[in-house]
C-alpha cells in the first residue's frame, strides 16, 4: 500500500484558529491587563493521503489450444503388375508329297510270236510312284506373357499439421488509487499573554 500526503491542508471551519476565553477569566477573577493569560485551543488538521491498494494480484491463465488437421490424398496400390503367360500350342499340318515306289528296271521276257516260235526280249518297266501324306509342324509351341498394369485407388487420411499446445497468458496485478482523510497534526491548547 502507497500513501502520499496532499499539498492542500484542511483545517476544522467549525472552530475558530483561536478562542480567546478572557472575558470569561475576567469575569471570574477580575483579571486585567499583561497579568492575564488567555487559553488557546489550536484545532486538529487534516489533509488527503493517496493510497494505492491492489484489487487483483497477478494471475497467469492457461488456456489448451487443440491440434490441427488436414485431409492428404495418397495414391494406393491394391493390386501390384502382373505378367500372365499365354500358351500357344504347336501348329501342324498335312503335307501330302510323291513318292517313288519302285525304282524303274528291265526284265527279260520270253513269248511267242505268231507263228508259234519263242522270242525273248529285254522289257523295260518303268518306276512306279505313289503318294504319301505326311504331318508336318509349321510353328512351334511357344508362350507369350500378357503385362497387367497395377491399379491404384486414392485414399484419405488425416494428419497433424500442428500438435495441441497449451498457451500462457500473464495477467499483471490490478492497482486502485483511493484517497482518505489522515490528521496530520493534533490540536493543541496554551496559554497565551493577554495584550488588553
Amino acid at each position: 500500500m502507497v500513501r502520499s500526503l496532499s499539498s492542500g491542508i484542511i483545517t476544522a471551519s467549525s472552530l475558530a484558529a483561536a478562542l480567546v476565553l478572557g472575558a470569561t477569566a475576567a469575569q471570574a477573577g477580575g483579571c486585567r491587563g499583561s497579568a492575564c493569560y488567555n487559553l488557546v485551543t489550536t484545532p486538529p488538521v487534516y489533509g488527503s493521503i493517496n493510497e494505492t491498494y491492489q484489487v487483483r494480484p497477478a494471475q497467469v491463465q492457461r488456456h489448451v489450444v487443440p491440434a490441427e488437421y488436414e485431409t492428404v490424398t495418397d495414391n494406393v496400390m491394391i493390386a501390384p503388375e502382373r505378367r500372365i503367360p499365354r500358351h500357344r500350342a504347336a501348329v501342324y499340318e498335312t503335307v501330302t508329297e510323291k513318292v517313288m515306289i519302285s525304282a524303274a528296271t528291265r526284265r527279260w521276257e520270253v513269248t511267242r510270236d505268231a507263228y508259234g516260235n519263242t522270242v525273248g526280249c529285254w522289257v523295260d518297266v518303268p518306276a512306279r510312284y505313289g503318294y504319301q501324306s505326311r504331318r508336318v509342324e509349321v510353328s512351334p509351341a511357344s508362350i507369350d506373357y500378357e503385362t497387367v498394369p497395377a491399379v491404384y485407388t486414392q485414399r484419405q487420411r488425416q494428419v497433424m499439421v500442428r500438435p495441441t499446445q497449451v498457451v500462457r497468458q500473464d495477467i499483471p496485478a490490478v492497482y486502485e488509487t483511493r484517497q482518505r482523510q489522515v490528521m496530520v497534526s493534533p490540536g493543541s491548547q496554551y496559554w497565551s499573554r493577554s495584550r488588553y
